[in-house]
Order: structure tokens, then C-alpha cells, then sequence
């Protein structure tokens, strides 16, 4: 990575609503992007009020941000933002997932930050999601765009809705996603031994890592395994995550009679060795961006069964370095469960085939370098 002398050091604010989310989905590329000398990096989000065993890459900013739609506590979100960005006189300020996004879209225009961008992890609205909500999203979405510079989307199926958003095509770029190999392989390695004990048994190892919530359909894998068991195909499975949902598939895992095969251990901070002592990497959403999980499973050689949805579909090559599967389709994920399970060889064969995949095409590296490069187009076309 290279410095560009001619521009003043940078001020950049991230903005995400949760902690958790801070520390996993953009640590790797905070860590990569605070690299540069001429960028002083910030994240704001959420407080760590899980007490989450993990730091942030870069200095992180604590506010009171809900997930959910909360009007009054909405507002209080917006001014408090408003506040920290105006206090710190940050040049640009780039937000990820949907409600910080608004949030900060109004904010970061109230306090005359100069560059407002914003990434898009998937679309909030999508096809097949309650039309009433579905409409409610994108409307908000096209108000936060009214007052954003320029937005990304990971995905390229997202690229032409993202235009409409926005309602300029020069104001949209295809961001991707990545991963950084080299670490999340060293990390592997150090995670492994702890990682191994998760798993409650002997049997094909199976890893699930999401969020519980609805559009992640975790209760699909809880099927999936009580039909394998039914046929007699022994398993150890861990999933990782946390959510809304956690406390009822805990009822359903006990309910189901999974829990002497089913870890169920909640947030994580060893995720890289759960995937390397797994077998088969896992992911039932209806909805992705470009998920984190099976690109880190690709770049630890592990085959993946998935749902074939925009963002997952751009990241597995079904048949080369996994299968994916409609939405639901629990009998489908079986089925390719089962190919995978009785052949140790295709296994190692797409799990080659997958680190090579992710070496070319999602390689953070790369993408923050990209990232880098606008910036300072932008810093320097609007004279910061």
C-alpha cells in the first residue's frame, strides 16, 4: 500500500449500528484501511453492551443505536450523531447496513460533513418480503440517498435498483467484498485446538455462523439435521451467532432432540477455527450480501451447502466449490449434505477450488485498496 503525499491526513468515520458488527464484519478491512498514514479511522456504532470479548481495529465511538425502528429513540440517535460528527469535523463519513445508514445519511448532512457514502451489505427490501415493509424500506432508502454523495453496493445483481436509489448511475460503484486470507488462515490455526472441543461429538462436523434472526432461517438447519439423524448419518454440529431468535431455538433444539448433537454456544470469538474443524460449512438465508462466513469457509478449503440467493450466488460456483440450494428447499440441502458426507475427496477437491476462487475475486486486500484510491479522488475533487 502506498501514501499520497499531496493530501492532508483524512478523517473518515464508519458508521454501523451494532458493536458485534463492528468487530466482524468491517474489523478486518478498518484494520487494513487505518494501514494508510494519510487516513485517521474511526468507528462509530452501538455500545459494547453484550460485553462482546473483542476491540474494535480503530477507535471506536460508542452511541445509542437500536437494530430495530424506534422513532423517539430514532431522533435521539440522529442528534447524538450529529453531535460526534460535528465535534470531530470528519471529512468523510461511510455507513454500512441499513439503519445506521439513515441515521447517518441525516446526520452527516446536518453537520456539513463534506463526503457521505454509503455500502450496501444487500438490500433492506427484497423479493418475497411482506410488501408492506418491503415498500416502507425502499422508501426510506430513497430519502437517505437524497442526501449521500456516492453509494456501493457487494453484490453486482444489486447494482441496477442501487441507480434507481440514488437516481445517477456515476453515483454508484460495485465495492464487492473480501476477506483477508492470510489472517483468517493464521487465526484458524491458533483458534483450532479451542475450536475442536465445540463440536459435542463424534460425526461429520457441521458449522452454521449467523445472526438469529428471520431472514436467516437458522430453524432450517435444525431440519436438516434432525432428517439426517432419522437416517442414520451421525453428526456434530455447532451454531454460532446471536439474535432475537436465540432463545427459541434453544427450546427448539431441546424440543427436537438435537442438543447431544447440536452446540449451540452464541457469540463467538473463534470463528475461524470452527470452520477449519468442520467438515461442511453451512448457510440457510433467504437474503445475503456477500457472506462473510462461506468466504472465509472457501478460504479454509471447506465445501459449502448454501441457499442459492443474491450475494451467495455470486459467491459459490454450484458443483465447483459447493451446492447451493433453493430458499427452504431443507430435502435439497439434505440431499447435498449427504453427496458430501460419503465423499472425502470431493470435499478436499472443492475446498481447493474455493480458496482459489476467493484469491481472485474476494480478497480484501484489493478492495480496500479501491476503497483508498476513492477517497482521495474524492478528497482531492472536492478540495479537502
Amino acid at each position: 500500500m502506498h501514501d499520497n503525499e499531496k493530501i492532508r491526513r483524512l478523517k473518515i468515520a464508519h458508521t454501523i449500528t451494532a458493536y458485534v458488527s463492528a468487530v466482524t464484519i468491517l474489523d478486518s478491512k478498518l484494520r487494513l484501511l487505518k494501514k494508510f498514514r494519510n487516513f485517521d479511522v474511526t468507528i462509530i456504532s452501538s455500545s459494547n453492551d453484550m460485553d462482546i470479548d473483542l476491540e474494535s481495529a480503530v477507535t471506536h465511538i460508542p452511541i445509542n443505536m437500536a437494530r430495530t425502528i424506534m422513532p423517539i429513540g430514532d431522533l435521539k440517535s440522529i442528534f447524538q450523531l450529529y453531535k460526534v460528527l460535528k465535534h470531530n469535523k470528519f471529512d468523510i463519513v461511510h455507513s454500512h447496513t441499513a439503519k445506521a445508514g439513515f441515521i447517518t445519511a441525516i446526520a452527516a448532512k446536518m453537520a456539513r460533513v463534506p463526503l457521505i457514502f454509503h455500502t450496501y451489505h444487500g438490500l433492506p427490501y427484497f423479493e418475497g418480503q411482506n410488501k408492506s415493509i418491503y415498500l416502507i424500506y425502499r422508501f426510506l432508502e430513497k430519502i437517505a440517498c437524497r442526501f449521500r454523495n456516492h453509494i456501493f453496493t457487494q453484490n453486482e445483481r444489486e447494482l441496477p435498483e442501487c441507480v434507481r436509489l440514488i437516481g445517477d448511475e456515476s453515483k454508484v460503484s460495485f465495492e464487492g467484498n473480501g476477506i483477508d486470507i492470510e489472517f483468517v488462515i493464521k487465526a484458524a490455526q491458533s483458534q483450532l485446538p479451542i475450536a475442536l472441543k465445540e463440536y459435542p461429538g463424534p460425526g461429520l462436523k457441521l458449522v452454521l455462523l449467523s445472526r438469529f434472526e428471520p431472514v436467516k432461517r437458522v430453524g432450517d438447519f435444525l431440519e436438516v439435521v434432525q432428517k439426517l439423524k432419522r437416517e442414520v448419518i451421525e453428526v456434530s454440529c455447532v451454531i454460532a451467532g446471536i439474535g432475537v431468535l436465540e432463545n427459541q431455538l434453544k427450546r427448539d433444539i431441546i424440543e427436537k432432540r438435537l442438543d447431544n448433537c447440536i452446540n449451540l454456544i452464541g457469540f463467538t470469538d473463534r470463528p475461524h477455527g470452527l470452520i477449519a474443524a468442520s467438515d461442511i460449512v453451512m448457510l440457510c438465508s433467504e437474503k445475503e450480501g456477500i457472506p462473510r462466513s462461506i468466504m472465509e469457509a472457501m478460504a479454509l478449503q471447506k465445501p459449502v451447502v448454501a441457499t442459492n440467493v443474491i450475494g451467495t450466488q455470486e459467491l459459490v460456483l454450484d458443483g465447483e466449490t459447493g451446492y447451493l440450494v433453493p430458499p427452504g428447499d431443507v430435502v435439497a440441502m439434505v440431499e447435498k449434505v449427504k453427496i458430501l458426507a460419503n465423499d472425502p475427496k470431493l470435499r478436499e477437491k472443492m475446498g481447493k477450488r474455493g480458496l482459489n476462487r476467493v484469491r481472485e475475486n474476494f480478497n480484501e486486500v484489493n478492495i480496500v485498496k479501491f476503497i483508498h484510491d476513492f477517497y482521495i479522488s474524492n478528497a482531492t475533487n472536492n478540495k479537502l
